[in-house]
């Protein structure tokens, strides 16, 4: 099925859907279900695979769910064997990384590279 959904009832996907789906409630994509698009809901549980761009609430992905693209939530789970691979966003999060900062402050620096083949050298 291809097209757009917009419902303030839950949503289970059972097959395969291409494109925009939203829900007030709830979308439930079963271990057959296949869910390509945008979503957003107020929840989502994902025992298939999802392909795209969810912003919901709470996600969880069950053992036997397959998530690639981008996750907005507030409460996430990954029930272990869930997989997800892509870029996510925590709703009001003001925590931000100095990683990249602190990184090029120090990486030339300190090389372990180097640090490791000096040690070598004198042993």
């Amino acid at each position: 099925m291809v097209g757009g959904i917009t419902t303030s009832s839950d949503v289970v996907v059972n097959g395969r859907f291409e494109g925009i789906v939203t829900s007030k409630q709830a979308i439930t994509v079963g271990e057959k279900g296949e869910l390509y698009g945008d979503i957003k809901c107020e929840a989502i549980v994902i025992g298939g695979l999802v392909d795209g761009v969810v912003d919901a609430n709470i996600i969880h992905i069950l053992s036997t769910g397959k998530v690639v693209g981008q996750l907005t939530y507030s409460k996430i789970t990954v029930e272990e064997n869930g997989f997800f691979d892509g870029k996510t966003i925590v709703k009001g999060n003001n925590l931000q990384s100095k990683y990249a900062e602190i990184e090029q402050k120090y990486h030339n620096i300190t090389d372990t590279k180097i640090l490791d083949s000096d040690m070598q050298k004198k042993d």
